[in-house]
C-alpha cells in the first residue's frame, strides 16, 4: 500500500467504533456514509446487501441518486453489472476507470450514472470473515480526481469492518442466546441452504437436506415465530438418545432469504415419555385418530389407546387435545416427518 490518505487514522478509528457499536444496521450505515465522505468526496452512494438465492441486491442505504437510478439499483441489470466489474474475492475494489471492462461496456454506467453527471466511482465488494459475499458498496463522484488510488486502497482495509457490521447473519446471531444450552446451530435460508451461525458449531443433523432441517422448515409453515421439537440422536455417532431442536424465525428487518435460526441442544426433561409415546404425540398434534395412528405405526388400536392413557398421565392432561397442546408448547414430541425417516 502506498501513501495514506489524509485523516486515515481518524477515519479508521471511527469506522471501527461504529462497526462495533450496538446501533442498528441502518444507523451504522448512515454513520459510515458520513465518515467515508472524508475519504471519498462523493456526490452519491449506496450500500446494498446480497440476496444470493435471488441473485439480487437489496439497498440498506442510498444517498444522492435520482429516482431512475434508485429503481435501477434493484434491477437484475445492476446485479449483472456488479458481477461484470469483477467484484469478487480476489478483486474486491474497482474504480470505474480501472474496471476489467471499459466504462462504455457497463450498461449501468452508460445508461444511468454517466447521464446523471457522474465522472467516476468506486465499487467495493463486502465479504464476511468466512468468505461469504455480504454485499457491495458503491460511491460516485462528479470530479475526475476522485476517488484517488490512495482512497481506493484504504477503503479496502476498511471493507471487512463494514462487511461485519452489515452482515445479516451477524444480526440474527443474537437469537441463539435464547437457548442457553445450545451446542450447535445454523441459519436456514429460504432455499434450504445453511449458513454458519457465529459462536456455534454446525452439526450432522443440521446439514442441508437433512430430515431435521426439513422438519424445521415445516414447523414454521404456519408463520409461527418459533417452534421446538425433538429429534433422534446423531446417527453418525450411534447416539440412541434425543436432542431438542429450537427454530426461531428471523426478524422482518433482515433480508428475506434468511428464514430461521435452528439450534440443537440437549433434550431436557422428557417427563418419562418413551420413544413410541413421543412419536404418538407428534401424530396427536397433527390431529390423527387412534385408528389412523395404529395403521401408520402398524400396531393394534388398543395398544395406541394404552399409549395415549400413559401420555395423559405423564403430562397431567385430562384430554388428548390438551396433551397435544402441552406437548407442542413444550416441544415434547417427534414430528411425523422424523418418525417416517427412521422407518
Amino acid at each position: 500500500m502506498g501513501q495514506l490518505p489524509p485523516y486515515a487514522a481518524e477515519i479508521a478509528a471511527r469506522v471501527e467504533r461504529v462497526a462495533s457499536s450496538s446501533a442498528s444496521v441502518d444507523e451504522q450505515v448512515a454513520e459510515f456514509f458520513t465518515v467515508l465522505r472524508r475519504l471519498v468526496p462523493y456526490e452519491a452512494g449506496a450500500l446494498q446487501v446480497l440476496d444470493p438465492e435471488r441473485y439480487g441486491l437489496e439497498t440498506v442505504c442510498a444517498v444522492g441518486y435520482d429516482e431512475a437510478i434508485m429503481e435501477h439499483l434493484h434491477s437484475p441489470q445492476h446485479y449483472q453489472d456488479v458481477e461484470q466489474l469483477g467484484l469478487g474475492p480476489d478483486r474486491g475494489l474497482v474504480l470505474v476507470r480501472d474496471a476489467l471492462v471499459t466504462a462504455p461496456e457497463i450498461c449501468s454506467w452508460t445508461e444511468h450514472f454517466a447521464p446523471a453527471g457522474f465522472q467516476d466511482g468506486i465499487g467495493v465488494a463486502l465479504f464476511s470473515q468466512d468468505g461469504r459475499q455480504v454485499g457491495a458498496l458503491g460511491l460516485h463522484t462528479e470530479a475526475t480526481e476522485h476517488p484517488t488510488d490512495e482512497a481506493r486502497d484504504f477503503l479496502g482495509l476498511l471493507a471487512p469492518l463494514i462487511a461485519e457490521a452489515v452482515d445479516p447473519v451477524r444480526s440474527v446471531a443474537a437469537l441463539s442466546t435464547v437457548v442457553t444450552a445450545a451446542v450447535a446451530g445454523v441459519v436456514l435460508t429460504r432455499g434450504g441452504d445453511v449458513l454458519p451461525l457465529p459462536g456455534l458449531p454446525d452439526h450432522p443433523q443440521l446439514r442441508p437436506g437433512s430430515a431435521v432441517l426439513t422438519a424445521a422448515a415445516e414447523s414454521l409453515a404456519e408463520e409461527e415465530p418459533h417452534a421446538a421439537f425433538l429429534c433422534h440422536g446423531d446417527p453418525e455417532t450411534g447416539d440412541r438418545g434425543f436432542a431438542r431442536i429450537t427454530v426461531l424465525a428471523c426478524p422482518s428487518h433482515v433480508p428475506a432469504y434468511l428464514r430461521a435460526v435452528v439450534l440443537l441442544s440437549p433434550p431436557g426433561e422428557l417427563r418419562g415419555l418413551t420413544r413410541r409415546e413421543l412419536e404418538i404425540l407428534g401424530l396427536l398434534i397433527d390431529g390423527w385418530s387412534n385408528r389412523r395412528i395404529a395403521n401408520t405405526l402398524v400396531i393394534a388400536p388398543r395398544t395406541v389407546a394404552a399409549h395415549v392413557e400413559h401420555i395423559l398421565a405423564k403430562l397431567a392432561a385430562p384430554s388428548r387435545t390438551l396433551a397435544a397442546v402441552r406437548a407442542f408448547r413444550q416441544g415434547l414430541y417427534l414430528p411425523r416427518s422424523l418418525t417416517r425417516s427412521r422407518r
